[in-house]
């Protein structure tokens, strides 16, 4: 894979389920989205112990959406096997960026930011942004004559107030009352149920709760939120002026602001916070390392797949994605993890994409 990235690739993420139905459960959801169609899938399936059976399973899942298998990516002994025996590649994909050091010779610098991006992107041309260059890009701009922007207009909502409608009750009948009461009394039904609807309503209810992973409780004092708080914000960040496509993955050991979209299929990973200035549609990854209070920030939060540290979440089944990515004004939204589970919370008022 000298490429650093697979052409019409799909990245998906189950390295969270912890048995065969949650990755079939997963799996299913994630390649019924039009973006996963007819793509070359790069499986990512934890430490789950994957018969051959099992696994061509999978692999019949993946091939009935018309798409493929490329590789799978794993840490069990016997799923390797098990690929082995099918003739499944197993394989990684992980780009690590260099992180810029602030006293580090910028021409040095660019050309290792260089060569990593040029192997995860490819032959784009598009800009990247280093400290140095980012600097360089600040006194131009200081030059140049400044741009004259309309004010923004504060639009207030008032209060209507409503004036409550009295209703006056109804009088009935003796005999209407009474054919009311009759109605009203429930009916209880003794409903016989077999052992093979047991089992089925069993093997549903798993696949219900495949996605209900929550972290550990684990008890953070004040002194420790502030030493997390304060090594993330020591972290180097890397700026990247690129929109992430299909089967790019980028993993960094500080801060990532990507300014662009991260389309579905790709994947970011990042030690510290994820920024992107777009629409995150792929996999994020923050504080791969274990920070809790790592956060992942977009203009529009419509990801596949988050995770913070180990605590993981996916997007709602019912979301449209289409009209989603249609709409003109973004609302900067932001994850982070509260009472052991990510919550996405607006940042501040819609901002238009002009």
């Amino acid at each position: 894979m000298d490429k650093g990235y697979i052409e019409n690739g799909f990245i998906v993420d189950v390295s969270n389920a912890r048995k065969t139905s949650e990755i079939i459960y997963e799996l299913s959801r994630i390649l019924d989205l039009p973006d996963a169609q007819s793509k070359r899938v790069c499986l990512k399936l934890g430490a789950v112990d994957l018969t051959p059976t099992e696994l061509t399973s999978i692999k019949a899942l993946v091939e009935s959406m018309n798409s493929e298998i490329e590789f799978i990516n794993t840490s069990s002994e016997a799923t390797m096997q098990s690929a082995e025996e099918l003739g499944i590649e197993v394989s990684i994909l992980e780009n690590k960026v260099p992180l810029p050091e602030f006293n580090a010779d910028q021409d040095k610098v660019n050309v290792e930011l260089e060569r990593a991006l040029d192997k995860i992107f490819g032959d784009e041309n598009n800009p990247i942004q280093t400290f140095a260059q980012e600097k360089d890009l600040k006194e131009l701009k200081k030059d140049a004559p400044a741009e004259q922007f309309a004010p923004i207009e504060n639009t207030v909502s008032k209060a209507e107030t409503i004036e409550p409608t009295i209703i006056e009750p109804e009088t009935k009948s003796p005999v209407e009352e009474e054919n009311l009461s009759k109605s009203e009394t429930p009916v209880i039904e003794e409903i016989q149920v077999n052992n093979d609807y047991d089992e089925f309503e069993d093997f549903n209810s798993e696949l219900e709760n495949a996605n209900n992973i929550e972290a550990e409780e684990i008890d953070f004092t004040s002194e420790e939120i502030q030493k997390c708080l304060r090594e993330t914000e020591k972290l180097p960040t890397l700026y990247i002026q690129r929109t992430l496509r299909s089967g790019q993955s980028i993993t960094s050991d500080g801060n990532i602001v990507i300014i662009g979209d991260v389309n579905p299929g790709s994947e970011i990973i990042a030690k510290g916070d994820i920024t992107v200035w777009g629409i995150l549609g792929g996999i994020a990854h923050a504080g791969s390392e274990g920070n809790q209070y790592a956060r992942i920030r977009a203009l529009k939060m419509n990801a596949i797949q988050l995770r913070i540290a180990d605590v993981f979440a996916r997007r709602p089944d019912n979301i449209n994605i289409p009209y989603i990515q249609k709409t003109e004004t973004f609302t900067p939204e932001e994850a982070c993890i509260h009472k052991k589970q990510i919550i996405i919370h607006n940042m501040k008022a819609s901002l238009p994409l002009s």
